[in-house]
């Protein structure tokens, strides 16, 4: 009987090592074709946990090889998971790696968004160790595009996250960014002792080499002194670093920012051979390791150098060495500076034209700078005032509620308080709490009966009164010629009538659910549109309330509707699942889609949103350009 089980297991640890070693060779090779072996490994083995660590390994280091294509494939393969799991936390990680892409391709506005998105998915999971990983992110992009302010704000946030759960590596992390903000904007007293909170939580990770860390450490503390134009103390910061045994070898590039700070702070302060000396080392390490932001930093301190010490085509060469480097990598303020430099070094015409190169980049790095700026802002603000709007809503709609259940539940409260042990009343407060949800869902579930009697009564008012009115007027017209006039009237009534017939819908107890939907589909059979029902018997519809039942129904009618009028689809598939607490409610479309991020939800989705929303539904879209629309709705049956 073991031995199935015993072959089972080795299968699958066979399989893991596989995908471990192409991780490797990928990682080596960056052979772009090896994701996708490991992926096709890992759907194998039909083991969730497998194929999302492939799929999270995989992706991370597509990020670090800077493949878009296989991040794009990661990215598809979660959302493909996300749909067969529905878990939530699925779909954050799809977001994130969607952002990976957009980083790759230098979108920082469409990176924020999706790491925002991917942030506030892990905070309602209350996973707040992740979603301190993509505020980290997020304060990153914000930095790099200048936004500190916005920066500062993303790391406070993520502090209040992090530290309740005194987590060391992460929150260390956050210190020091915040501490690089405080540096960037000249508040050099509070920066140094952010980097010494961030040095101290170093301290508490197991196996950390500490010897290396406080290189970090005084590193940026001799970048703050000399910040301040202290260069005494900034050398004697700096030196610690360059004292620390092997770390030329161990820690290059910290080595290096070590060196030329010692060099810039004694070029400073008159020592140009000691200082020219380090520079040229530092240059000579940064050409053997191909490190081009590195080497935009020694070419402009050797124009430097040389241009304080009057030799001017030197300077110039290594000026405009410098000026090509920042270019290729698109380092754009050091492009700014270098331009600047070289116009006061070259005269004439061709000084003039790197004047006026640099007032355009000048130019359109403000307005980049402006509008990714109100574009990071704009993702907050919308995303936290639909959160308060949602909230103070909901409160609202509840406090009435919840205030006539507190005086029913009080008496059961005061007798279960004096029925016995604390077991009992441990158990027995867990059983009001409960009766108190559902009372509440089914008060909803009544509001919403109650709200669609009244449509059905508008409904037949349309029908029988106004309609029947509008056709004893037509007649009239007709009888006395008045052709023109009655046309115009037909139009009228038949607007009137198709109002009454979408106000309208067949009561669940006299017409089942799925004759219902069948219905409201045969009415676009003539259309373009082939619509698919699936799995619809396997939901017990007569346990399911009515109410639930009509909400359902009225959002597939309007989402049929939107499709027919709006998407460009040729197929529409409508898919129904239950689970012992739920109903779901799948409907998705290969019409032409939209973007998310731009593009508002119209009257019709958003009516469907807040009917759902309601009775304590679950309501959200997905849709992307060319890739078609689906709708995830869930309902919980009881409330609980």
């Amino acid at each position: 009987m073991s031995f199935p089980l015993f072959s089972q297991t080795e299968e699958n640890n066979g399989s893991r090592d596989s995908i471990v070693m192409l991780l490797k060779e990928y990682s080596r090779t960056k052979d772009g074709n090896l994701p996708q072996k490991a992926f096709l490994i890992a759907e194998q083995t039909k083991i969730d946990s497998v194929l999302k660590k492939t799929y999270f390994d995989f992706g991370l280091q597509s990020y670090f090889n800077k493949d878009t294509a296989n991040i794009k494939l990661t990215e598809r393969k979660l959302h493909k998971l996300f749909i067969q799991t529905k878990e939530p936390a699925t779909l954050a990680k799809q977001y994130y790696y969607k952002s990976l892409f957009h980083k790759v391709q230098l979108r920082a506005d469409s990176a924020f968004y999706y790491l925002h998105k991917s942030k506030n998915i892990s905070i309602q999971l209350k996973d707040s160790l992740e979603a301190t990983r993509r505020l980290l992110s997020m304060a990153a992009i914000q930095f790099f595009e200048k936004d500190f302010l916005g920066s500062e704000i993303t790391i406070i946030e993520g502090l209040r996250l992090v530290e309740p759960l005194e987590e060391v590596f992460f929150t260390g992390l956050l210190y020091e960014r915040l501490a690089n903000v405080l540096f960037i904007t000249e508040r050099q007293e509070e920066a140094r002792k952010n980097y010494l909170k961030f040095f101290e939580l170093q301290k508490r990770i197991p196996k950390v080499k500490l010897k290396y860390e406080k290189v970090r450490l005084n590193l940026h503390l001799a970048k703050t002194y000399e910040a301040e134009q202290n260069y005494t103390k900034a050398i004697e910061y700096f030196r610690k670093c360059l004292l620390v045994d092997s770390v030329k070898v161990k820690s290059t590039y910290r080595y290096e920012g070590a060196l030329e700070g010692f060099s810039f702070s004694n070029f400073m302060l008159g020592n140009k051979k000691l200082a020219l000396k380090g520079y040229l080392e530092v240059l000579k390490s940064r050409q053997a390791r191909g490190h081009k932001r590195g080497l935009i930093f020694s070419y402009s301190l050797l124009g430097a150098f040389y241009a304080d010490d009057n030799k001017k085509k030197k300077a110039i060469f290594y000026a405009e060495k410098a000026l090509k480097v920042a270019k290729e990598i698109r380092q754009s303020a050091k492009t700014s500076e270098n331009l600047l430099f070289l116009s006061d070094l070259v005269k004439g015409e061709k000084g003039r034209q790197y004047l006026e190169a640099r007032a355009t980049l000048n130019d359109s790095l403000y307005k980049r700078e402006r509008g990714l700026k109100n574009q990071f802002a704009k993702v907050r603000y919308e995303t936290e005032k639909k959160e308060i709007e949602n909230r103070l809503l909901k409160q609202e709609n509840s406090r009435k509620k919840l205030e006539l259940e507190r005086q029913r539940q009080q008496k059961v409260i005061g007798w279960l308080l004096a029925g016995g042990s604390l077991l009992f009343i441990g158990f027995g407060v867990s059983i009001v709490f409960n009766r108190r949800k559902k009372m509440i869902f089914e008060a909803k579930l009544q509001q919403v009966a109650i709200r669609e009697k009244e449509r059905q009564q508008i409904a037949k008012s349309l029908h029988d009164e106004v309609a029947g009115d509008i056709r004893m007027l037509h007649l009239k017209l007709a009888t006395n010629k008045h052709l023109e006039e009655a046309g115009k009237l037909e139009v009228i009534k038949e607007n009137v009538r198709n109002l009454s017939h979408q106000l309208s819908s067949e009561s669940f107890d006299s017409v089942t659910f799925k004759d219902q939907v069948i219905n409201v589909v045969s009415d676009f059979f003539e259309s373009n549109i082939s619509i698919k029902i699936q799995e619809i018997d396997a939901v017990g519809w007569l346990k399911i309330n009515n109410s639930i039942k009509r909400t359902l129904f009225l959002s597939i009618r309007e989402s049929i509707q939107n499709t027919h009028k709006h998407a460009q689809a040729t197929v529409l598939i409508l898919e129904f699942r239950e689970t012992k607490k739920a109903v779901f409610l799948t409907i998705s479309d290969n019409g032409k889609g939209f973007d998310t991020a731009i593009k508002q939800k119209g009257i019709g989705l958003k009516n469907m949103q807040e009917r759902i929303e309601e009775i304590n539904g679950v309501f959200f879209i997905e849709s992307a350009l060319d890739q078609g629309t689906t709708i995830h709705i869930q309902i919980a049956k009881y409330g609980i």
